[in-house]
């Protein structure tokens, strides 16, 4: 299934390129995590309930927005040149990636985009969604939550995940500053639109699949909590946008899979 080589394939290039991915991210990643532990926001990572923090009025909101730049930042900066380095083999020659501050604003415009069909996709979605899974999951029952859960994933998450596979080549685009139109990426992802479907299923469980350590060791220790969880968010990264590369090598420049 082409679905599933894709995700294979952008594994594959982080594997086997691993020494660029470490030049690529391990800085930028390391300050990240080293100024979450000083700024006390290791929250952002491991996804705890903050709810108590802010009806307390002790919600670290300086400290969280500062972190939502850094994040931001870096991960445009590995996104942009991890895209450069695979597509125009842009290799990177010291610690940090060149920062090409073109390319990162031409993504930022094309992510910009890319957000607001999602957006306009999610809404009527998220509608039907929740119309049909939110009585279920109101019950508060297991087998509510569970059944309202799957629902909710089919009727909203897939078909915006599906969507976001298929406009996607505009990210790499934009990252070696050769942009195309929304249509063209549309109509260049269309002769396999049942690939993108399995991949959306296949990436969504994945990611679900490895954050579910981190839910386990919280009962054992934030600390191995928010190392799992930042290990994972590190990987996501780096496969994540290994996956909008290999759509747009294969789709648009007509690329083979080897996988």
């Amino acid at each position: 299934m082409k679905g599933l080589s894709i995700l294979i394939h952008a594994i594959g290039m982080v594997t086997g390129n691993l020494g660029a991915a470490l030049r690529i991210s391990a800085v930028l990643m390391a300050i990240q995590f080293v100024l979450a532990i000083v700024l006390g926001v290791q929250f952002l990572y491991t996804g705890e309930d903050t709810t108590e923090l802010m009806m307390s009025g002790q919600y670290p909101y300086a400290s969280t927005g500062l972190m939502f730049v850094i994040q931001a930042v870096s991960t445009l900066w590995i996104a942009v040149a991890w895209h450069r380095f695979i597509l125009r083999e842009e290799v990177p020659g010291g610690a940090l990636p060149a920062f090409n501050g073109a390319a990162i604003l031409s993504y930022v415009w094309a992510g910009i985009i890319f957000v607001l069909i999602l957006v306009v996709v999610a809404i009527p979605f998220g509608i039907l969604g929740g119309l049909i899974a939110g009585p279920l999951m109101s019950t508060g029952s297991t087998a509510g939550l569970t059944i309202g859960g799957t629902l909710l994933f089919l009727v909203l998450w897939l078909p915006v995940t599906y969507v976001s596979y298929r406009i996607s080549p505009i990210l790499p685009a934009a990252a070696v500053q050769e942009p195309i139109p929304l249509k063209e990426a549309w109509y260049a992802t269309g002769t396999s639109g049942a690939a993108f479907v399995v991949l959306a299923i296949v990436s969504v469980l994945a990611v679900w699949v490895i954050n579910l350590p981190a839910f386990l060791l919280a009962g054992l220790s934030s600390l191995l909590a928010f190392v799992w969880s930042f290990a994972v968010q590190w990987a996501v990264l780096l496969v994540g946008v290994s996956v909008l590369t290999t759509i747009y090598g294969h789709f648009v420049e007509k690329r083979a899979l080897n996988a």
